[in-house]
C-alpha cells in the first residue's frame, strides 16, 4: 500500500472542514469539562506569556483567556484561522510548528491540543518548543488514547471502525512512540501524563456527520464515511442517544 502523503492531506482535510475537530471536542464531556478545558487546567494561573501550537479554530486561546496574559494561537492553515478569527480577535499566527516566529526563552507555556499528532517532524517541533521556552516554562498537550474505555466502550468505537473498514490516523501515534525518551532527549522533563475518557453525544444526523468528519481517515473513501454516518444513525434510533468514547492522554513537561 502507497504511504500517505500527509501533508498534502492535511492541507486538503483543513481546507474542506475547518474547526471540524474543535466542534467535537467542544461537545465531549467529562463530568463538568471538555478536553480543551482539562488541557487549559494544566497551565498555571502565573502563565502570561502562552503560545497554542497548532491551534485549530482557536478553542484553546480562548480557553486560555485570562487578565494580564497573552495567549497566541498558531497554525499553519489559513482555513482554520479563519474559523478562529470569525469567534474572537487572536492574536493569531500562520507559521509551521517547527519554525516558531519566536524569541529563545520567550515563552511560560506551550499548550497543543492534538497538535503532536500532526506537525511534522515531530523531534524538530518539540526542539523549537524547547527553544522558545524559558528555563522553568512548560509543556501541555492532549492527544488521543485508547486505555481507560470500559469494554462496553470500546465495542461502540469498535463498530464504527468495522464500518469505515479503517481506523483514525496520524502521521505521529503518540500513544505507541516513546513520549518519554523523546522528551527527555530534548532537555524536557515530564511532570504529568494523565488520562480521561470524555462523551461525545450522538443524537441524529447532525451529530453523525460531525463525528465523521471529525476524523483523519486517509485510506477511507466517501461510501465508507457515508456508511458510517447512516450506522450511528440508525444505532441511536434503535438504543436512543449514543455517548462514543474518546479517550485522551493529557501530558505536561517543564524545561
Amino acid at each position: 500500500m502507497p504511504s500517505i502523503d500527509w501533508r498534502r492531506y492535511l492541507g486538503e482535510y483543513h481546507r474542506e472542514h475547518p474547526g471540524a475537530v474543535q466542534e467535537v471536542l467542544l461537545r465531549a464531556r467529562s463530568g463538568d469539562h471538555n478536553p480543551y478545558r482539562w488541557l487549559a487546567r494544566a497551565v498555571p494561573p502565573t502563565a502570561t506569556r502562552v503560545l497554542d501550537l497548532a491551534c485549530g479554530g482557536g478553542a484553546m486561546v480562548r480557553e486560555l483567556a485570562a487578565p494580564d496574559r497573552t495567549t497566541v494561537g498558531l497554525d499553519l492553515s489559513a482555513a482554520e484561522l479563519g474559523v478562529a478569527r470569525e469567534l474572537s480577535p487572536g492574536p493569531w499566527v500562520q507559521a509551521d510548528g517547527v519554525r516558531l516566529p519566536f524569541a529563545d526563552d520567550s515563552l511560560d507555556v506551550v499548550t497543543s491540543a492534538l497538535g503532536l499528532l500532526v506537525i511534522q517532524p515531530l523531534d524538530e517541533a518539540i526542539r523549537e518548543i524547547t527553544r522558545v521556552l524559558r528555563p522553568g516554562g512548560a509543556l501541555a498537550v492532549i492527544a488521543p488514547s485508547v486505555w481507560l474505555m470500559t469494554p462496553r466502550e470500546a465495542a461502540e468505537v469498535t463498530r464504527l471502525t468495522a464500518v469505515l473498514r479503517s481506523r483514525p490516523m496520524f502521521p505521529n501515534p503518540i500513544e505507541r512512540t516513546g513520549v518519554k525518551t523523546l522528551l527527555a532527549l530534548l532537555r524536557l522533563h515530564r511532570v504529568e501524563d494523565k488520562r480521561e475518557v470524555y462523551f461525545y453525544p450522538v443524537a441524529g444526523e447532525d451529530d453523525a456527520v460531525r463525528l465523521v468528519n471529525a476524523l483523519y481517515l486517509p485510506r477511507t473513501p466517501p461510501e465508507r464515511r457515508e456508511a458510517a454516518v447512516d450506522h450511528l444513525v440508525r444505532r441511536s434510533e434503535q438504543r436512543g442517544p449514543l455517548r462514543i468514547a474518546i479517550g485522551m492522554r493529557r501530558v505536561v513537561a517543564m524545561k
